[in-house]
C-alpha cells in the first residue's frame, strides 16, 4: 500500500480549522458498500458489494460509530473460484483530547460464508481519530490505529505491530441537521503468518471496504 494518499489527506486536514465539540445527537441510516478483498496473494482477489447501516451517537466529550456490512464478494480473476459472503461488525469508541483529536477504542468481527472460502476473523482496535469541519455542516475524520489479539477462522497469528486499520470519513448535513449524508473508507492489512508443518509461512490478508449512505439525526 502507498503512504502518499493518507499523507495528503492528513496535510488537508491539518490546514483548515478545528471544529468544536459537536453537540449531542444519536444518527442512524442505511449504507451501499463495496469492497476489495485479497488473501496470501494477490490470485486471491475478490471484489463486491452489499448493504449495511451506521449508527452514531455523541455525549459530551464521547462518542461512537457502529457499521454494520454484508458484502458479497465474487472472484475477480487469480485462483480465486467460488463466490462468498462477508458479514462485518464495526464498533469504534471515542474520546476526545484536545483540538482536532479524539483516542478510539473499539473492535471488528468478520464472518465469511461458507465458512473457510475466506477468513472469519475477529480483532480489538486502538488508535486515534483527527476531524476538522471542511465548511458549514461538512466534517471529515483521519483515523487509524492497530488491530490487537486477532482470532482467523483458519488459523494463524500475526506480531504485535502486524495488523494495522486506516480510515477515512465524511459526512454532509442538510436539513438543518436533521438529515446527513454519510461516507466511510476503511483499509485493513494483516501480516498473518500460517504453518503448513514444514515451517512458517506468509498468508496476508488485505480489505478496504466503503460505504455510502444517508442517516436521520435525532
Amino acid at each position: 500500500m502507498r503512504a502518499g494518499p493518507i499523507a495528503v489527506a492528513a496535510a488537508a486536514l491539518a490546514l483548515v480549522p478545528t471544529y468544536p465539540l459537536a453537540a449531542q445527537h444519536f444518527s442512524i441510516g442505511p449504507q451501499v458498500a463495496f469492497g476489495d478483498y485479497r488473501e496470501t496473494t494477490s490470485d486471491l482477489h475478490y471484489r463486491g458489494g452489499g448493504v449495511g447501516a451506521k449508527a452514531s451517537v455523541v455525549w459530551k466529550k464521547f462518542s461512537a460509530d457502529v457499521w454494520l456490512s454484508k458484502v458479497k464478494y465474487k472472484p475477480e480473476g487469480g485462483t480465486a473460484t467460488t463466490d462468498f459472503d462477508a458479514s462485518e461488525v464495526d464498533v469504534q469508541l471515542r474520546y476526545y483530547i484536545s483540538g482536532p483529536f479524539s483516542a478510539e477504542l473499539g473492535f471488528m468481527n468478520r464472518k465469511a460464508d461458507p465458512e473457510f472460502e475466506a477468513q472469519s476473523m475477529g480483532a480489538v482496535t486502538a488508535g486515534a481519530q483527527m476531524s476538522h469541519l471542511l465548511g458549514p455542516g461538512v466534517r471529515m475524520a483521519l483515523d487509524g490505529g492497530l488491530m490487537f489479539g486477532p482470532k482467523f477462522s483458519g488459523g494463524g497469528s500475526i506480531s504485535a505491530l502486524g495488523a494495522v486499520r486506516l480510515g477515512l470519513g465524511l459526512t454532509v448535513d442538510a436539513l438543518h441537521g436533521r438529515l446527513r449524508v454519510t461516507g466511510d473508507y476503511e483499509f485493513q492489512s494483516v501480516s498473518r503468518t500460517t504453518d503448513d508443518g514444514s515451517g512458517s509461512i506468509s498468508a496476508p490478508i488485505q480489505q478496504s471496504l466503503g460505504r455510502v449512505g444517508f442517516a436521520i439525526a435525532f
